[in-house]
């Protein structure tokens, strides 16, 4: 019994550290205004074959929404994981640290977690 049980917690304990040590490679491409204008979203005029072999072998969205009509509140809401409506920052002059001086923003948390993180 004790052995049994002593297996399954080493086995377990295995598991836990080979799928810590694999971490997704994560690559978030955010661009304004951009539209479906992509050869993978079937653009024939769009001579974009990096984003299409991204596309291909990544995550392709086809239903992503903008949280907002101008950009800077629609970055906070992907950056806080908040929509608008619950950070009240509407505005291009909203400003995310006066609002939220300790928020961590998913950069912060990706960092945070191993990542190496830029914009």
């Amino acid at each position: 019994m004790n052995r049994v049980l002593i297996l399954k917690l080493l086995t377990a304990i295995g598991l836990a550290a080979t799928q810590a040590a694999q971490k997704p490679n994560v690559l978030l491409i955010l661009v304004d205004d951009l539209k479906p204008a992509l050869g993978c979203y079937g653009d024939q005029l769009a001579k974009t074959p990096n984003m299409d072999a991204l596309a291909r072998h990544g995550m392709r969205f086809d239903l992503a929404y903008c949280n907002q009509a101008v950009c800077a509140p629609s970055r906070f809401t992907l950056m806080l994981g908040s929509h608008s409506t619950s950070t009240g920052l509407y505005g291009l002059g909203s400003h995310l640290r006066k609002a939220y001086p300790g928020a961590v923003t998913m950069p912060q948390h990706f960092a945070k977690h191993g990542y190496r993180t830029e914009s």
